[in-house]
């Protein structure tokens, strides 16, 4: 019989975000008697120990619980490398989500490719033990071109001994692989502040124009790769990253994806060549009980205070940085965030 009533998705008809994400995890669905899909989602999406501490293996329980400090980064890894192997993948992009202990908001904060810190040396490879670009530890942790634990590990112990951060769980995308998940999502709307001609050479010379505007995964891609385009280079990237998340999450979330088991099947599948994760034990239903009450519009978006070395590396600004990341790691940016508005990422699009 035809009821009058609203149909509402259960919690698992929600998709979580946990990558960075760039990083959209589809946690299951139950809509009209179909089958939870969850289990497939842990199988399809690969783990693997991305923070170095082996603590995927150590048995907990299955609630989530206090404050959770996850990494999150984004490879250029894509399949026409296998083909140049000159040099490994790095990582332009790097996020730190920090969800607080209530689990009902979260704060993303972008670290800039371009910032000058020490990078450890690791015996496996024999790089580092300078200092120099961040996005350089991913690459330098790497012992071949597919070895992206390798690298996830060093960019760990890297941005463990800038920020002090006891990391909990962690989010690798690639971007080849990313695009197939915006691709069966049917794009995702972005807003840019004024009209510019894109420099990425795989959509050629495309001029997206002033306004919200609804993209195929081609163009999306380009415009969050874009850096050259914006008054402050890679800070407007990250700005325009920071907003592709939350983008991604409102359209994976949306009824037209929810109610669609196939749909739901394919972004899956998407998902299991784009994500790699270490999500420290816990199942994919684990966080999404965990995070549900999570929205696009309870993530504030974050940079970092910098300034511009003689070589155009950045560097932090202290004391502001380090109060900042130790409110991040302490679950104390509820208080911290409001005596410091300007660190948090406003505007949309190109900025300046």
């Amino acid at each position: 019989m035809a009821s009058r009533r609203r149909i509402r998705s259960p919690w698992w008809a929600r998709l979580c975000l946990v990558a960075g994400i760039i990083l959209v995890l589809v946690s299951g669905v139950s809509y009209a008697g179909t089958v939870l899909v969850t289990d497939r989602v842990d199988r399809a999406v690969p783990q693997a120990d991305l923070l170095g501490d082996h603590r995927r293996h150590t048995p907990h329980g299955s609630r989530v619980s206090g404050p959770l400090d996850i990494l999150l980064a984004g490879s250029d890894l894509r399949r026409s490398w296998h083909r140049h192997k000159t040099e490994n993948p790095r990582t332009d992009t790097i996020m730190w989500l920090h969800v607080p202990a209530s689990h009902d908001h979260a704060y993303l904060l972008s670290i800039p490719r371009d910032l000058e810190v020490p990078i450890p040396y690791d015996a496996k490879t024999g790089m580092g033990g300078v200092s120099t670009k961040v996005n350089a530890a991913f690459a330098w942790g790497m012992t071949s071109v597919d070895d992206v634990t390798g690298g996830m590990q060093n960019l760990h112990a890297t941005l463990r001994k800038l920020t002090g951060a006891s990391f909990s769980m962690a989010a690798l995308v690639n971007w080849d692989g990313f695009k197939a998940i915006v691709a069966e999502l049917g794009g995702v709307t972005l807003c840019v502040d004024r009209t510019f001609t894109s420099t990425q050479p795989t959509v050629g010379h495309h001029t997206f124009r002033k306004g919200c505007h609804h993209y195929d995964a081609d163009l999306a891609l380009a415009l969050v790769r874009e850096r050259y385009a914006y008054a402050d280079s890679d800070y407007g990237r990250q700005r325009m990253q920071q907003q592709f998340i939350k983008q991604i999450l409102k359209r994976a979330t949306s009824a037209g994806v929810l109610t669609d088991p196939t749909k739901i099947n394919r972004v899956i599948g998407a998902a299991g060549k784009a994500l790699t994760t270490d999500l420290n034990g816990y199942k994919m239903v684990d966080l999404v009980l965990a995070l549900r009450k999570i929205s696009p519009d309870s993530i504030t978006s974050l940079q970092i205070a910098h300034t511009t070395l003689p070589n155009y590396n950045e560097k932090l600004v202290e004391p502001i940085d380090g109060e900042l990341f130790r409110a991040m790691r302490t679950d104390n940016m509820d208080e911290f965030v409001p005596t410091h508005p300007e660190l948090v990422a406003h505007g949309r699009g190109l900025g300046r």
